[in-house]
């Protein structure tokens, strides 16, 4: 005979934790970014290097946030949900790009570069918020607590 048990409560989605540890580094990187720019390239550059690095933070917040939001469905729907903001996203960089590859005043380099740096930074800090979060992959079982389950493993 099996026991069923009630499931604990769902743990909270990583995607509040990884957001406050992606924006710390974004705050202190951006401006370096911005005067690396400004100082190598002009105000031109300076100002192409800060358009690529609001456009890059916004399309990688944008992301967690939707995703935080379609969480709460059925894994199905969370894949779909993904594959989704993943489209909106390039499209929405696609036609970005598209819109600004004819401005005169944008110096080209530093933008691309500037969202490079970004995505680059953005993507480290992810991986190490998401790491450092623990999250379970399994249900505990309802009827053992922590320190059973502890006093069980072997060295």
């Amino acid at each position: 005979m099996t026991q069923a048990h009630a499931p604990g409560p769902a743990p909270a989605a990583p995607f509040a934790a990884i957001l406050r540890a992606t924006v710390v580094p974004m705050s202190a990187a951006v401006p370096v970014i911005v005067a690396v720019f400004w100082i190598t390239r002009g105000s031109a550059g300076g100002l192409g290097a800060l358009l690529g690095a609001c456009i890059a933070v916004v399309f990688f917040a944008s992301g967690l946030y939707v995703m935080a939001r379609v969480t709460n469905a059925n894994p199905l729907s969370v894949l779909a949900g993904a594959i989704a903001v993943y489209l909106g996203q390039v499209i929405f960089l696609g036609v970005v790009i598209l819109t600004l590859s004819g401005v005169h005043w944008l110096d080209g380099t530093a933008f691309g570069l500037s969202v490079l740096a970004v995505a680059l930074i953005w993507q480290l800090c992810q991986v190490v918020a998401f790491m450092r979060l623990r999250q379970r992959v399994y249900d505990q079982p309802a009827d053992q607590p922590d320190d059973e389950l502890a006093q069980r493993r072997v060295p």
